[in-house]
Parts: C-alpha cells; sequence; structure tokens
C-alpha cells in the first residue's frame, strides 16, 4: 500500500472511503460507539444505576470516558485526512501526524487496561447478579470486553501507520506532505520531494538540508 497516497485528498466521497487507512479509521470510530452505547444501555442497573461489572462504578464510567473521547477524536482526524490537501503548512501536517501517533498509542495502552479491568470485574461479578441479569443485558457487557480488546489492536494498528509516516517525513521519502505527496510548492529546479536535495559546500564538506 502506498502509505502517502492512501491520504491524499479524493475528487469524490466514494474515492475517500475506499482507502485503506479511511476504513481503518471509520471501522475503529464505529467500533468506539458501539462501546459507549452497550454500556450507556445496558451497563447501569436500571432502577440504581450501579454498574454492573462487580458493581464497580470505575468499570463502567472508565469504559465510556474512553470511548467517547477517541470516538471524537477518530472523527476530527477522519475530517483531517479528507483535507490534508488543504492545509499547505508542512509544520501543521507534521504535528497532525504527530497527534497521530500519540494519541492513538497512549489509547492501545488505555484500552489495554480497560480490557484488563472490565474482564477482571467480570470475572468477580457473583453467578446470582449474572443469573439476575437479562440475556441482552450480559451479553452487551461481554462484547463490551471483547471489543476493548480489538480496539487495543486497532489502535496499535493507527500508531504503527503513523509512526510509518513520521519515518517518512523525516527521511524524506514522501515529503513533509506526509499524507499526500505535495512537496514543495515552488523548490527550486522543479524539485518536489519533501526535503531539499543534499549539497555539499565547494570545500566537499557535506550540508545538512533544513528540516521542519
Amino acid at each position: 500500500m502506498d502509505y502517502a497516497r492512501s491520504f491524499a485528498h479524493s475528487d469524490t466521497i466514494m474515492d475517500f472511503v475506499k482507502k485503506p487507512i479511511v476504513i481503518l479509521r471509520m471501522v475503529t470510530t464505529f467500533i468506539l460507539m458501539l462501546i459507549f452505547s452497550c454500556i450507556l444501555d445496558k451497563g447501569y442497573a436500571a432502577s440504581t444505576g450501579i454498574c454492573l461489572y462487580n458493581n464497580n462504578q470505575g468499570a463502567c464510567n472508565y469504559t465510556v470516558g474512553i470511548a467517547v473521547i477517541a470516538f471524537f477524536v477518530g472523527l476530527a482526524f477522519i475530517a483531517g485526512t479528507y483535507f490534508w490537501d488543504d492545509i499547505t503548512n508542512p509544520i501543521t501536517r507534521k504535528y497532525i501526524v504527530f497527534a497521530d501517533l500519540a494519541f492513538h498509542g497512549f489509547w492501545c495502552f488505555l484500552f489495554f487496561v480497560d480490557f484488563c479491568f472490565t474482564a477482571d470485574m467480570w470475572r468477580k461479578t457473583t453467578q446470582t447478579a449474572k443469573d439476575a441479569m437479562g440475556g441482552l443485558t450480559k451479553s452487551n457487557l461481554q462484547f463490551t470486553i471483547v471489543m476493548a480488546l480489538v480496539c487495543v489492536f486497532l489502535m496499535a494498528a493507527l500508531a504503527y501507520l503513523a509512526f510509518k509516516q513520521m519515518q517518512d517525513m523525516q527521511n524524506g521519502e514522501s515529503g513533509l506532505g506526509g499524507y499526500a505527496d505535495s512537496g514543495f510548492a515552488g523548490a527550486p529546479g522543479g524539485y518536489t520531494g519533501g526535503f531539499p536535495p543534499h549539497t555539499e559546500s565547494a570545500g566537499g564538506m557535506y550540508q545538512q538540508p533544513y528540516s521542519s
């Protein structure tokens, strides 16, 4: 997959949503919506509002919190991907890719903690309490645990792609444009790469290219 071009702005919505990175982002965002919807719908006791994960409010609140935040941030990254070609400042582009890497790397860890936490709370929930739950309620709670684990891998995949893009930007392989090979407008000699070509001084000394 040409990672850099997979982020390029499309002429049509259909072309855009077919890109692998966009599909990955959309699937992740959809699963996040399922996670906090399941908890908000069936994760709390209807009469008391107590979390059904072993009566531990932290398990439900933590899951909903990180899922809602990741959902809205995911929507922002989808929008940023779509309008990538409209962002002409290479420094801004670099910050976006770094934010992509940092956020999904950190949220990968948070979802791993969430998976361990909710799985442990479900294990500690008494069988009597489980039997008192409806079938849909138990399915929602178990489904949320599984999806938390799935999100660990999805977040890791997004972080890895952002890391690869950061490497490409640093190496000048796909230019500072990052998500699209836009190059430097008006660069001398028609150069379109991410960094100006290496040059040598008259004395043969190597001159480092400027960086962002």
